[in-house]
């Protein structure tokens, strides 16, 4: 198979186990960081994409006090409302 190369630095400690899990597994380094990687990007977004949303609708909210002196105080429901459309739009 001819794929790219790929270069990373790892800290000694996770170079080690990975030299270890490669040696138990009679498996390379490289098919061992692929399978890492593919079994845990989608995990790796997902929670990047949390934290994004989270810091999103923190915004929104703190919103919520400045919005008042333009356009006058926000009912709960629709700072809600607000707050599911601005989670739809993802």
């Amino acid at each position: 198979m001819n794929t790219p190369a790929l270069s990373i630095r790892l800290p000694g400690e996770i170079r080690e186990r990975l030299e270890q899990a490669a040696l138990r597994t009679n498996r390379s380094r490289s098919f061992l960081v692929q399978e890492a990687l593919t079994r845990h990007l989608d995990d790796i977004m997902r929670e990047q994409g949390a934290s994004e949303t989270q810091s999103r609708l923190e915004r929104l909210r703190a919103l919520k006090g400045a919005g008042a002196r333009i356009y006058g105080p926000l009912s709960a429901e629709q700072i809600d409302a607000d707050i599911r459309e601005f989670r739809s739009d993802e």
